[in-house]
């Protein structure tokens, strides 16, 4: 054999082998490629709720929270929520806001507490609980006025993709003795900051109503028909009203019972800044699971209507979650 041939076999040999080489990094390749996305899809599917405790939000006969250990509430709930089940009760934590909480972790979502000891910030790198980690910021009945710093954080973290869930009750519901009450700290929050005037384009009236209503809106949307089902009615027990801005991104979702459904007299609405989404019910008792710390009184509304409150606060929170 010449030379030459003996050279070409050797030149096939090695050319093949670097083909099988060259095939084989392209395949393992595509194998992580796949293992990524799938993890990646796996892991993007649920989402984190941060339950605000910060706020006086157990002061008085309130507790709005989704546990709490000696009546503190802590950042996580006990026992821990890798052991919820489909079956696990509401009762499993304590907290007027346990069924919300129990629900979301459920469906997979992280719940989390933001207690007393902690900070409202977003940005921060140095704060654990800073709200860019979270998907989700719900806040109900604030009874301290937020800081000038803490509105820009809040109101920075709507602009640039997260959800607000607020809360408000009834004027005169100043439950720490401090001299604001929920609906003027709300006001305060959207009216006296320095990022924007009025972002969220809704004022919460300084009302205090007592009804049921049906009066919901027709227009299509996820919340009040979403993947938890529909709503048709809220109940109120001393709760407030609201306003729209006309022009702006906000929109009514049930009125007062009796009213047109117009930009006055609304129970709940939602709205855009940014990139974000802001959900406003103006009364506390629907999310109220009549659990809670020794010796407050609460009532069952999460389950009035046969179920119309969870459908709303659950809707609500995956579209603002931006899942439906």
């Amino acid at each position: 054999m010449t030379r030459i041939a003996i050279s070409a076999i050797i030149i096939f040999i090695l050319f093949s082998s670097c083909q099988k080489q060259s095939t084989k990094s392209t395949v393992d390749l595509n194998s992580s490629n796949e293992s990524r996305t799938a993890l990646t899809l796996t892991s993007t599917t649920p989402k984190k709720f941060l339950f605000d405790a910060k706020k006086a939000e157990t002061a008085g006969n309130a507790d709005w929270v989704i546990d709490e250990d000696n009546s503190i509430p802590q950042r996580i709930a006990t026992p821990l929520q890798s052991t919820v089940t489909a079956s696990t009760a509401e009762t499993y934590w304590t907290g007027a806001l346990s069924s919300w909480g129990i629900a979301l972790a459920k469906q997979g979502h992280t719940v989390e507490t933001l207690p007393s000891t902690g900070s409202i910030t977003y940005g921060s790198t140095t704060n654990e609980q800073d709200l860019s980690m979270y998907d989700v910021y719900v806040v109900d009945e604030p009874n301290i006025r937020y800081t000038a710093a803490e509105k820009v954080a809040i109101i920075n973290f709507v602009k640039n993709g997260g959800g607000l869930f607020m809360i408000s009750d009834h004027t005169v519901s100043d439950r720490n003795n401090d001299g604001w009450d929920s609906p003027a700290i709300w006001n305060d929050l959207m009216t006296n900051n320095t990022v924007l005037n009025n972002p969220f384009g809704f004022k919460v009236d300084l009302t205090n109503i007592s009804q049921t209503s049906y009066n919901v809106t027709t227009v299509a949307n996820t919340i009040i028909n979403g993947s938890q089902g529909v709503v048709s009615g809220i109940i109120f027990n001393n709760g407030a009203t609201a306003t729209l801005t006309s022009g702006s991104a906000a929109k009514g979702l049930i009125w007062k019972t009796g009213t047109t459904q117009s930009l006055t007299n609304l129970l709940a609405a939602y709205s855009t800044y940014g990139t974000g989404r802001v959900m406003l019910v103006c009364d506390s008792s629907p999310a109220d699971d009549g659990t809670g710390a020794v010796g407050n009184t609460l009532y069952p509304g999460w389950t009035d209507l046969s179920g119309n409150h969870s459908r709303l606060h659950l809707n609500a929170s995956l579209w603002l979650a931006k899942l439906q």
